[in-house]
């Protein structure tokens, strides 16, 4: 027995799971304006059935205090995961005086089920986007960059997997190239929000360190987070 995804359940091997098979379909539609103010978009839909999906049957539940952990058995199981991904950028300035000024974004949308049950796979990211501003100057750039991610509601019920709230993030980078080498600083989550990590997993030190009684909880991502750092073409 094995506590194999980081989020307190057990799980027990299987000598006759069958290898998944994927098939998928997809594609990508894009957009582009080379004249007057460039822009471009590209926006890729796919979907993939699994056949013998690598799963788990629940075996047994335990209760402590005020959570609910499973004995899992891995097992076979067909699936459905759909989503889109998304990408644009558009030019906002180019001059001598001001440097080039780019707007970017990109967009991820993923669902993942259980055909036999109806139910969400487990670990699967909710919608989420990322947008970034940036102004590049001769060796000088700088960069605001936006993240936000929904509400994850699609969980696994056998493993109990957590919900977690949708949030924002912001961050800034700077960056100057001198010759060869390059000189990088920025701040990760700028205004110190407090966050839980979709795929995260649980927080299972604070669990155990409370006496096994509390509400099992997601495990928090970083807070302000300042980094520098140089790098060396060659």
């Amino acid at each position: 027995m094995i506590g194999w995804f980081g989020d307190g359940n057990y799980c027990v091997g299987n000598l006759d799971l069958k290898p998944e098979v994927a098939n998928t379909v997809g594609g990508t539609v894009s957009w582009q304006a080379r004249s007057g103010r460039p822009w471009t978009i590209k926006v890729t839909p796919y979907l993939t059935y699994i056949s013998n999906y690598i799963d788990v049957d629940t075996l047994a539940t335990t209760v402590y205090g005020e959570s609910t952990f499973a004995q899992l058995r891995f097992a076979n199981h067909d699936a459905r995961i759909y989503g889109v991904d998304g990408a644009g950028s558009v030019r906002l300035w180019d001059s001598v005086k001001f440097g080039q000024g780019k707007f970017s974004g990109v967009l991820g949308y993923l669902r993942g089920e259980r055909l036999d049950q109806g139910t969400g796979l487990h670990q699967m990211m909710p919608l989420n986007a990322s947008l970034r501003l940036q102004e590049t100057y001769k060796q000088f750039t700088a960069a605001m960059q936006f993240q936000a991610v929904d509400r994850k509601s699609d969980v696994d019920p056998q493993r109990f997997e957590q919900q977690t709230p949708g949030y924002v993030l912001l961050g800034a980078q700077v960056g100057y190239r001198w010759g060869r080498l390059t000189f990088d600083a920025g701040c990760d989550n700028l205004l110190n929000r407090a966050y839980e990590l979709p795929l995260g997993g649980v927080n299972f030190d604070d669990f155990m360190a409370s006496g096994w009684m509390s509400q099992i909880k997601p495990l928090t991502g970083r807070g302000r987070s300042v980094y520098l750092g140089v790098s060396l073409r060659y």
